[in-house]
């Protein structure tokens, strides 16, 4: 990673990526539905992104459920950041003026720029620790139906759906993967352009 020396005693960290307009914009609109939009909850009323190895990667949750993209990105380097869901919408506005062009991702220190063709918006990133979600989606399937019974139902939110049909597309399929009863349900969305999985906690019946 590279740096910039500021002063003699401090040393800002510099991040850099970039990525195709159009697959930003994509990735954006699909990951932000899933944010909370309880302001109160400035790590929830965001998203969380990273990037690295050729990948960047957003993710957001709203407690109730969670959706993670991954698209493809020029080698680079990006750090975890969250961004409000603010800044988001004014990201997916500049996308959506660069869709055919690359745009890149700079971070120094807790400020992000993000800019296309002499475009470019910054702000300050929100502070927090954005809660771990590899395990929610990696819960293990329960082939054996041994808490799964085939009569059992199960209920959601019907809106929360709705969303899984803006981000697929018409016709796109969207699976769903019981990971036993009461217990997670994982989320599979078909695209050729982004990398996604997500969960759904199921509602009570009352």
């Amino acid at each position: 990673m590279d740096t910039i020396q500021a002063d003699k005693s401090t040393t800002v960290g510099l991040n850099y990526l970039e990525v195709e307009g159009a697959v930003l914009l994509e990735l954006l609109e699909g990951v932000s539905t899933h944010a909370s939009k309880d302001k109160g909850l400035t790590v929830l009323n965001a998203l969380q992104v990273e990037g690295g190895g050729g990948l960047l990667t957003a993710r957001a949750t709203d407690r109730y459920r969670l959706l993670e993209g991954g698209i493809k990105a020029l080698e680079g380097q990006l750090d975890p950041a969250i961004i409000s869901l603010e800044d988001i919408k004014r990201i997916i506005t500049l996308a959506k003026d660069h869709k055919r062009n690359l745009i890149g991702l700079s971070r120094v220190s807790n400020t992000l720029t993000v800019s296309s063709l002499g475009d470019s918006i910054t702000f300050t990133l929100v502070e927090g620790t954005y809660p771990p979600t590899d395990y929610l989606l990696e819960q293990p399937f329960n082939p054996s139906g041994s808490d799964l019974g085939v009569t059992d139902t199960v209920a959601f939110n019907p809106a929360f759906f709705a969303d899984y049909a803006k981000i697929a597309g018409k016709g796109a399929p969207v699976t769903i993967t019981f990971t036993g009863k009461g217990k997670i349900m994982l989320i599979g969305i078909k695209s050729d352009t982004v990398a996604w999985r997500g969960a759904l906690m199921p509602m009570r019946v009352i």
